[in-house]
């Protein structure tokens, strides 16, 4: 009887807390990616060449397929070249580059390059035109999101100085 008058005097208990918002986790793989290596004591064959841009070409269509076009992903470039090989967060909208922040998450000044070529699109690109065109490739691909994450080669075997290397990692889909 006391329960039903305290009903009756309060009502109907409260509605339920709504469920808490979805949580994504992005599974962080602490083993290295596998890479594809290349001999380094010759140039690539045409077989090795078509090869690692057949395997681009389709971990290209995975990646589009997850209709990832917002997203942030750490770049780091380094080369013969006088680029500086400071790492940079790059902000992609719409598969282009928006923004450029340092590592802390602060303003990096106006996007350019070399950062700003280094979206997924253009890490897949430079697989490509480097399979073509020079005499060394290595390339490995993020275990979670299948872009390449690391790019490493050398233009010209016996040349001085024409060595080069893109690391992408922390890919965060923005949403």
């Amino acid at each position: 009887m006391g329960g039903a008058l305290v009903m009756a005097c309060h009502g109907a208990p409260p509605p339920a807390p709504p469920p808490p918002p979805p949580v994504v986790t992005i599974r962080r793989d602490t083993n290295p990616p596998p890479r594809r290596i290349t001999p380094t004591d010759r140039a690539l064959n045409a077989a090795e060449r078509d090869a690692i841009v057949k395997e681009a070409e389709a971990r290209r269509v995975a990646w589009r397929a997850r209709g990832i076009s917002d997203y942030r992903i750490r770049i780091a470039v380094g080369c013969f070249c006088p680029w500086p090989q400071t790492p940079a967060i790059l902000e992609v909208r719409q598969g282009v580059a928006a923004q450029l922040r340092d590592t802390t998450g602060r303003g990096f000044g106006r996007v350019r390059e070399p950062w700003s070529i280094y979206t997924v699109e253009g890490l897949f690109d430079a697989v490509e035109q480097s399979a073509r065109r020079s005499d060394i490739l290595e390339v490995a691909y993020d275990p979670n999101f299948g872009y390449p994450s690391h790019i490493r080669g050398i233009g010209k075997l016996g040349l001085p100085d024409n060595w080069f290397w893109v690391k992408a990692s922390e890919l965060t889909p923005r949403h």
